[in-house]
């Protein structure tokens, strides 16, 4: 799943080109520019670099590729460290001589992404207030990417206060006595929380996956438990269906939230599907998308024997 900011920012790029099928690059130049872009997120994108400086092009130009290069691999330290570099770009930025960006506030934008980003690092929590405010206010168009990053720090300073309680009961999907929080966790390394509904197409699609990764947590002795979520008419019975059909193969235990006081919301999930992560002592370890490499880092902290899916590998990479 590639970054918003990234496809943003490549659809700028392309807009700005505006090819035709005949174009052709017509320099080393050209050739050298068009190879550092099209090589974003790969293997050999230093070497594109290397070489369009060898071909004279433009630093900016090749500065922004960098960016959008470690944008594209999510990759948040180096985006911090990229910094002090495109803040020095900042006083001689020439909206002519770039590729991507088509006016200066654009550019200043990016320059205070990266400083929140920096302050986020270090903990300083006015700090990144202060920079992703600035990158809002100067490209809003830009804002979706910004965003994630708000919702983040909130829910991981929502997510240290959070100790699960394990006498919550846990109502069996199936309509089997019901459980606890406790007994579903006990002698685990550690507890994976599936959120889903039989509503979300992603849930669906991902299905075959997050029975394979239920699988690889079985061999590790970490505990899984789908919790369905939702209370509109007649989901029992489409949950049920869809449980019978496809993930009866799963090795898990599905339950029903409560209608009050819900995991759910205790949890902050506003999207599904959800994985959260529990220590075994109910701290809440990780609470994210599954394509989120942190949520896979984490299971491999807990188990290093564990194996990630190789189609989740793939879709993180889409």
């Amino acid at each position: 799943m590639k970054h918003i900011l990234f496809s943003l920012l490549l659809a700028s790029f392309a807009a700005a080109q505006q090819p035709s099928p005949e174009d052709q690059p017509t320099s080393a130049k050209e050739a050298a520019m068009e190879k550092i872009f099209s090589s974003m997120g790969a293997a050999d994108f230093p070497a594109a670099v290397k070489e369009a400086k060898k071909a004279g092009v433009h630093p900016q130009v090749i500065l922004e590729a960098r960016f959008l290069h470690l944008v594209d691999l999510r990759d948040e330290t180096a985006l911090a460290a990229l910094a002090p570099e495109l803040l020095k770009q900042s006083d001689s930025f020439d909206p002519d001589t770039s590729e991507v960006f088509s006016v200066k506030e654009d550019w200043l934008a990016i320059v205070h992404y990266t400083q929140a980003l920096a302050a986020l690092q270090k903990g300083d929590k006015a700090g990144f207030k202060t920079h992703i405010t600035e990158a809002f206010w100067l490209s809003p168009r830009q804002g979706q990417a910004f965003a994630p990053h708000i919702d983040r720090l909130r829910l991981d300073e929502a997510m240290a206060s959070v100790t699960l309680d394990p006498q919550r009961p846990m109502p069996m999907q199936s309509g089997a006595k019901a459980s606890t929080l406790g007994q579903l966790m006990k002698g685990k390394k550690a507890t994976l929380i599936h959120f889903w509904s039989p509503m979300s197409q992603e849930v669906q699609i991902n299905l075959p996956d997050f029975i394979l990764t239920t699988k690889s947590c079985s061999e590790q002795n970490i505990a899984v438990i789908s919790v369905l979520v939702g209370h509109y008419p007649g989901i029992l019975e489409d949950a049920e269906t869809m449980r019978k059909e496809d993930a009866n193969k799963a090795q898990c235990s599905w339950v029903v939230d409560s209608n009050k006081k819900s995991l759910a919301n205790l949890l902050r999930i506003t999207d599904l599907p959800t994985m959260v992560i529990a220590s075994p002592e109910g701290k809440i370890l990780f609470n994210g998308h599954p394509s989120d490499n942190n949520f896979w880092n984490t299971l491999q902290k807990i188990a290093p024997q564990f194996k990630r899916p190789n189609s989740f590998k793939d879709k993180a990479d889409d």
